[in-house]
C-alpha cells in the first residue's frame, strides 16, 4: 500500500509539474506573440518614416537641381560662394582712391556693402537683359547698403544718369 501511496504521489507531482512547465511555455509563448506584435508594429512605423524620408529626399533633389540651373555652382571655372537675387545696379564716375585703397577702375572695379559682398571678391553681376560684367568688390559707399551694387563707369554725368537703376539684378560671388 505504501508503494501504491509512493506511485501515486510520484505520478501526482509529475502531472504537476508537466502542468507547470506547460502553463510557463504557454505564458512564454504570449509574451513571445506580444513582442514580435510590438516589433512588427514598430518596423511598420519605422517604413512609414523611411517612405516619408524617401519622398522628402525625392522633392529635395528636384528644389537643388532647379536651383542649380538658376544658381549654379560655378560660374566660368570659379566656384560660386553665394548670390545676390533682387539686387539693384547702379554706375558711378567718382575718380579716385577706393575703400580697399585701389584706384577706381572701370572694367574692374564695384562699390558693394561689406556685410553682403566681403571687399575683394570678384563678382559676377547678370542684368535682366542677359549682359553680364565680371568686377572686383574694391570699394563702398553711403548708397551703397545691402543689395546695392554701385559699378564704377568711365562715363559723363549724363550717361550715368542715362544708364539709371537696374533693377532685378543677379550677383554671383565667386571663390578667387
Amino acid at each position: 500500500m505504501r508503494l501504491k501511496l509512493t506511485i501515486g504521489t510520484i505520478i501526482i507531482a509529475l502531472i504537476l509539474g508537466v502542468g507547470i512547465n506547460y502553463k510557463t511555455i504557454i505564458d512564454q509563448k504570449q509574451a513571445d506573440e506580444a513582442r514580435i506584435a510590438q516589433i512588427t508594429s514598430e518596423a511598420q512605423v519605422n517604413q512609414q518614416k523611411v517612405e516619408d524620408m524617401q519622398k522628402d529626399i525625392a522633392i529635395l533633389r528636384r528644389e537643388l537641381a532647379v536651383q542649380r540651373d538658376v544658381y549654379p555652382t560655378s560660374r566660368g571655372g570659379h566656384r560660386v560662394a553665394r548670390y545676390v537675387d533682387g539686387a539693384q545696379v547702379t554706375w558711378y564716375n567718382d575718380i579716385g582712391k577706393t575703400a580697399s585703397g585701389t584706384t577706381a577702375t572701370s572694367g574692374r572695379t564695384v562699390a558693394v556693402d561689406p556685410d553682403v559682398v566681403p571687399l575683394g571678391s570678384e563678382v559676377e553681376i547678370v542684368m535682366p537683359d542677359g549682359r553680364v560684367f565680371r568686377r572686383i568688390a574694391e570699394d563702398t559707399g553711403g548708397a551703397v547698403k545691402g543689395k546695392v551694387f554701385d559699378v564704377y563707369i568711365d562715363a559723363s554725368d549724363e550717361e550715368l544718369y542715362d544708364l539709371g537703376r537696374t533693377h532685378g539684378v543677379r550677383v554671383f560671388v565667386l571663390d578667387r
